[in-house]
């Protein structure tokens, strides 16, 4: 056996190991071109999600605006409530804010 033959690898596995770089490289572009174009049918399904999303923002929006409304009645409500709730408890308890003054003022009986 000769040491050149030992050496030189065929033709096929040559050309492989000369470039292997470029073959994987090769292999990952088909790959992801495969990914976007074939499977996932890429410049459609961006259109497609496109429009979801603003349908999806559209109804947020319209959410929010609905949720803002119901917390002002709530609030409205809720400052009633407390209205009443504060009425009875200066009227039964003589309860007061803080930094009011409470006066009373008594009646005698003139004897």
């Amino acid at each position: 056996m000769n040491i050149d033959s030992l050496k030189k690898p065929n033709r096929l596995f040559g050309f492989f190991y000369r470039y292997w770089i470029s073959i994987i490289l090769l292999i990952v572009l088909a790959t992801l071109v495969r990914q976007n174009f074939v499977i996932n049918t890429f410049p459609f399904d961006i259109n497609e999600k496109q429009a979801i999303l603003k349908e999806n923002l559209a109804v947020n929006q319209q959410l929010e605006q609905d949720n803002l409304k119901l917390q002002l009645e709530l609030n409205a409500k809720s400052d009633e409530k407390l209205e009443i709730l504060e009425s009875m408890a200066r009227h039964k308890f003589g309860l007061i804010k803080p930094g009011e003054k409470y006066y009373q003022i008594s009646i005698s009986d003139p004897d």
